[in-house]
């Protein structure tokens, strides 16, 4: 089977070829002497002979890498071939400078610099790109009183019309051909290596137990394995040419464009596609410094203890079931992102996650998303709240000790091979941090104080809303309960940290409850605003639930600023006290603090106000209006 193909137009250059192919011991290398008519039919025939490069010149070479897909290597004359051509049009033409003509295609010629003077004649080079245009060309080089033409077939075949100008073939020699041989050789060289790696790449796919998928720059499949087709449940052949985020839709996409960037060298993350959670690894494809793509391999996470097999059905109906999942969470905020980002990390562990956060904010969401990320996903999912119970009602439900019936369980043994949700842990009292120690720890469970049997398996989740450290400065809380909880530390900003999500959360719950009461309320853009300007004390839950009140009681279909601050003057009022007299303060944002704060101060001159602040009077007209300033 022929890897190199050599197709010339006439028998010397054929004579040439196979000289040269004697000499230098080239494996795998067929010459055959073609038409230009037969260019694209005689390549075709080579590919499917098994052809990995031809070897072309010219118009022929034009046609082959115009209708063929196949490696071509152009055959360029070298300048020792064009003197003996220019010596040979000399004694045709009997004159010592002869005006000779070179017409061929724009790839077979060398650099003419100087070549007038080297040989002693009137040299003109005529390139052409689009065949069509020999004729004209010919005509010009008439035109411009050549002695000679010098030309392939199709240039001597036009050239018949000229009797009185003579001509000779466009000859290419020995020294032509066998550079064209020689990079030939190298391309099909390369070729072998590259099928080889692939071969191995091959190997490696179908021979790994993981889901592995190869991405380009653009995030498209180019290659995957059958372990992959077989967690998607679908064909190979159905991914290639996808973008991954059709592919995988599961997989965070802004992970992937981090690693294709350069930010990140690799990111392992998790994932829950159906009913099962899987960790994915995210690593780039790099050479000379420069990242060409992507690795992600996909692998499905163990279930744990045996135990938990097939137990979603059970506890859906006992109501231990999570839904929650970080897809849930849309957000802007680079802070909020890092905080996803470790609790998919986070799930692929089953040591326990500290949460931080004020009320209202995302902190179960994120705990029932590490839960059903990781190892416990098919298992229960038990909360329990400590603040407000006194120390014999947080015994009682934790370990259930004084519960009266056999029966009757503790959240731990409820909770059993899969997740315990401890809300406000840090209203706990010493002897239940002591007991939570002795499970987490040394693996037995504390029935009562002095009864100690093994513990089953089960993971700890836990939220607080300050820092712990605090509270093991104060004596409240023990040391080494806090050692063991904040390894795995997660703390979520407030939404007045994050002002970035409000207009994105407004839009959802204006579009969820619009739905829900049958209504069409918008707000303008200065009622956004005023949403945004607010301090939102209560996050994501205050937020939510002012924008159902403002749909539900809505009078009017749009609502400005001055709609909203009456709301937020009517629903959160602040307590303040002087002198031991509390009085109601209205809810006022900074901004408008600020405002009133500079028209006294200018004894109500709106111009100096806007001065004084850095804004047009027309800017300051607009915000006294949005909070409401006479």
């Amino acid at each position: 089977m022929a890897k190199i193909h050599v197709l010339v137009p006439n028998q010397e250059m054929a004579d040439y070829a196979l000289q040269i192919i004697a000499e230098e011991k080239i494996d795998a290398c067929r010459v055959e002497v073609i038409r230009t008519s037969y260019a694209v039919q005689a390549a075709r025939e080579a590919i499917r002979d098994g052809a990995n490069v031809i070897v072309a010149r010219g118009l022929q070479a034009e046609f082959i890498q115009e209708y063929t897909k196949v490696p071509l290597v152009n055959i360029s004359m070298t300048g020792q071939e064009v003197g003996l051509l220019v010596e040979e049009a000399k004694l045709l033409v009997k004159k010592q400078e002869p005006a000779i003509a070179f017409i061929g295609h724009y790839t077979m010629f060398p650099d003419s610099s100087y070549m007038d003077e080297i040989f002693h004649a009137r040299l003109r080079f005529y390139k052409y790109e689009d065949y069509t245009h020999i004729e004209s060309i010919v005509q010009k080089a008439v035109a411009d009183g050549a002695d000679t033409v010098i030309g392939g077939e199709s240039v001597l075949m036009c050239m018949k019309q000229y009797p009185e100008v003579k001509t000779l073939f466009l000859r290419t020699r020995e020294d032509s051909l066998r550079k064209a041989l020689h990079v030939a050789r190298k391309m099909v060289y390369t070729s072998q290596i590259e099928k080889e790696t692939n071969a191995q790449l091959l190997t490696v796919l179908e021979t790994v137990y993981n889901g592995v998928f190869k991405v380009d720059m653009d995030k498209t499949v180019t290659a995957t394995n059958h372990a992959a087709a077989w967690i998607l449940n679908r064909t190979e052949a159905s991914f290639i040419g996808k973008k991954i985020s059709e592919v995988v839709p599961e997989l965070e996409e802004s992970y992937v464009d981090r690693v294709l960037r350069g930010e990140r060298e690799m990111i392992n993350t998790t994932l829950v596609i159906g009913r099962n959670s899987f960790m994915s690894s995210i690593a780039p494809i790099a050479y000379d410094g420069k990242i060409a793509g992507a690795i992600i391999s996909v692998h499905k996470l163990p279930t744990g203890s045996g135990k938990n097999q097939d137990l979603f059905g059970d506890n859906l109906l006992l109501g231990y079931l999570s839904m929650g999942d970080f897809c849930k969470i849309e957000t802007k905020s680079d802070r909020m992102k890092r905080c996803i980002e470790l609790a998919r990390m986070y799930a692929l562990s089953s040591g326990p996650v500290m949460i931080y956060g004020e009320t209202g904010t995302e902190k179960e969401l994120f705990a029932q998303g590490i839960h059903n990320n990781g190892y416990q996903k098919n298992s229960r999912y038990v909360t329990v709240n400590c603040s407000g119970m006194s120390e014999q009602q947080q015994i009682a439900v934790l370990f259930g000790e004084g519960l009266g019936e056999e029966t009757q369980k503790g959240a731990l043994e409820q909770a059993a091979f899969g997740t315990l949700l401890i809300r406000d842990i840090d209203e706990l009292c010493l002897r239940c941090q002591y007991r939570l120690l002795r499970v987490m720890r040394y693996k037995v469970f504390m029935k009562t104080d002095i009864e100690e049997v093994p513990s089953v398996e089960v993971r700890i989740i836990a939220t607080a809303h300050a820092e712990l450290a605090e509270k093991v400065r104060a004596g409240q809380f023990r040391e080494d309960l806090y050692y063991l909880l904040n390894a795995f530390a997660i703390y979520l900003p407030p939404l007045r940290e994050r002002k970035e999500d409000i207009p994105g959360m407004v839009q959802n719950y204006f579009k969820q409850y619009n739905k829900k009461y049958a209504k069409r309320v918008s707000l303008t853009q200065g009622g956004l605003e005023a949403l945004c300007s607010a301090r939102w004390d209560g996050n994501a839950l205050q937020l939510e639930r002012f924008c159902e009140r403002l749909v539900l009681t809505a009078h009017k279909r749009n609502m400005d600023e001055v709609c909203i601050q009456e709301l937020l003057q009517e629903l959160y009022p602040k307590i303040e006290t002087h002198d031991g007299i509390k009085s109601v303060v209205v809810y006022e944002s900074p901004e408008k603090a600020k405002i009133e704060q500079a028209l006294a101060r200018s004894g109500g001159n709106r111009q100096k106000t806007a001065a004084a602040l850095g804004i047009s009077t027309a800017t300051l007209w607009r915000k006294m209006k949005k909070h409401g300033i006479s």
